[in-house]
């Protein structure tokens, strides 16, 4: 067997879009005069019934939103130990920068949570996390400064 006939024995088209993939009019021929005949086309994301798109955050892309988002889960007096330490995990996850932490005022929660919270393992893992900050900050602010000297300025790369 080949590699093509691998492929074409394992696809599986599991939504009705991707059986019957958007048909487009195909150029008509110079010799037929008959009824034109459709060539089949790969079915985009869009067209996909099933495909969802994710509105969450990554590294790198964090917004206010997302941030201030956890932050009233954290205070509220009412959050459950699993959906507080699940704020948590999504805030460790994230690249915050400077004017997040500022804007946010979540960095005051999280330290607050670190030195004054009941449980050790929640105090352990915010603690841990506002280390990560502190050291996200202080590199980014190192990186600022050299882009400065190398008459960038802040920001631009």
């Amino acid at each position: 067997r080949t590699h093509a006939d691998c492929s074409a024995t394992h696809l599986h088209f599991p939504t009705d879009a991707m059986r019957n993939p958007v048909s487009a009019p195909s150029a008509p021929s110079a010799s037929s005069q008959g009824p034109t005949t459709k060539v089949k086309r790969q079915a985009t994301l869009h067209q996909l019934p099933k495909v969802v798109s994710s509105r969450t955050f990554s590294y790198y892309n964090v917004s206010l939103e997302d941030v201030v988002k956890f932050k009233t889960t954290l205070e509220n007096r009412e959050t459950t130990r699993d959906s507080f330490m699940g704020a948590l995990r999504q805030l460790a996850a994230m690249l915050v920068t400077k004017q997040l932490l500022e804007e946010s005022m979540v960095g005051k929660v999280v330290k607050r949570i670190a030195s004054k919270h009941s449980d050790a393992e929640v105090r352990k893992m915010a603690a841990s996390i506002v280390e990560k900050w502190r050291e996200e900050v202080i590199q980014q602010h190192h990186r600022d400064k050299r882009q400065a000297r190398r008459g960038r300025g802040p920001g631009t790369g």
